[in-house]
């Protein structure tokens, strides 16, 4: 099933209705200890299965090969079965699939739209992997549905089928420039949620692209693409929620990351703080001679967020450490996004053959 089908401004549900078979049907099951369970899946309502953007419907339609995994536990282990499509009547589909004939009768199971986004575990959705790798156009945008049944081994169908509840959103991201002057055409796009990044890669380069993510409230996402022109643009949302079922648009305003550099001879000045072309740090001790930051100290910008930090010390030593800190005594390393960083620990220039690179989110 094609993902432009799904999502309006209101989650559309999908239904089972169960299809029962009679005696004969039953006594013409393969002799094999398997039973096959026939369903059949529906949109609720026909006149919600078309999506529109700017004026425009696309068609929804089912495909001959989509298929569900129907997840269970058996008394020993969870397991997956492919429900797949068997025939097709416009918007209602049947699905058919196969259970051991020792599996209890009204087992519970769950049902997972498509069958490769079921976890490894087999009782669930995992839908981050699902979305991780997308192509931004409408056609190929992905979606996760989850529901619950459970399988009526006598009449050879499910029962108790609930609506498939979608679990992503899709989002139309416009990417432009910094002032949203001008469109950016990008060659691929990421979008960090948390630990996992969602990557886009249009088949073309292009300004539009469609994309499904997990339903989040109130998460930091961070969005870096590369353009044609070979350029990194970059970009962050503080707080961002949305839900699950639900179309929205949205403008990336992108531009390239800033590096500010920092040389031993740019360091000079007095007190326990220095700034330079937007960068500040703090330090309980500075020793402007010996380009010496000590007994901790803090990295501040005005310019945006930093995203990485380099500290490269060729004569003295630095043994800063907190969140975000790595490397050793030459070259230590924060990576993040945030506009201000603490360290703890020293910085030691020993006067000369320090260097501090600031890469910076506006």
């Amino acid at each position: 099933m094609k993902a432009t089908k799904i999502f309006m401004m209101a989650a559309l549900a999908l239904t089972f209705a169960a299809c029962s078979n009679d005696d004969n049907d039953i006594a013409q099951q393969p002799d094999n200890n398997e039973i096959t369970i026939t369903a059949t899946v529906s949109s609720d309502d026909a006149t919600t299965r078309a999506l529109s953007i700017d004026g425009s419907n696309i068609a929804s339609t089912w495909e001959a090969d989509d298929q569900f995994a129907i997840l269970y536990n058996d008394g020993t282990s969870n397991v997956k079965r492919v429900a797949t499509v068997s025939s097709i009547n416009g918007s209602t589909v049947t699905i058919t699939f196969t259970i051991p004939s020792s599996l209890a009768n009204n087992t519970a199971c769950k049902i997972v739209y498509p069958a490769s986004a079921a976890n490894a575990a087999n009782t669930g959705a995992d839908v981050a992997t699902a979305l991780a790798a997308q192509g931004g156009t409408i056609g190929n945008c992905p979606e996760v549905r989850v529901g619950t049944a459970t399988i009526d081994k006598d009449n050879h169908n499910l029962a108790g089928v609930t609506k498939l509840v979608a679990q992503n959103a899709i989002f139309k991201f416009t990417t432009k420039n910094a002032n949203g002057s001008a469109t950016i055409d990008v060659n691929s796009l990421t979008i960090t949620i948390g630990a996992q990044n969602y990557v886009i890669t249009p088949a073309l380069a292009t300004s539009e692209l469609y994309v499904a993510l997990p339903a989040v409230s109130d998460q930091a996402v961070r969005f870096s693409a590369t353009g044609s022109d070979s350029k990194t643009y970059t970009c962050s949302k503080a707080s961002v929620t949305f839900a699950a079922g639900k179309y929205y648009q949205s403008m990336l305003k992108m531009a390239p990351p800033i590096t500010v550099t920092w040389n031993n001879d740019d360091i000079t000045g007095s007190g326990n703080s220095f700034t330079k072309d937007g960068v500040t740090i703090n330090a309980g001790s500075i020793d402007f001679d010996e380009k010496s930051f000590e007994e901790n100290g803090t990295f501040t910008t005005t310019l945006g967020n930093f995203t990485k930090i380099e500290v490269v010390v060729t004569n003295g030593f630095c043994d800063v450490s907190g969140t975000g800190w790595s490397g050793n005594e030459v070259k230590r390393t924060w990576t993040g996004n945030a506009s201000s960083v603490s360290f703890i620990g020293d910085i030691y220039g020993d006067g000369n053959g320090i260097k501090f690179v600031f890469t910076i989110e506006p």
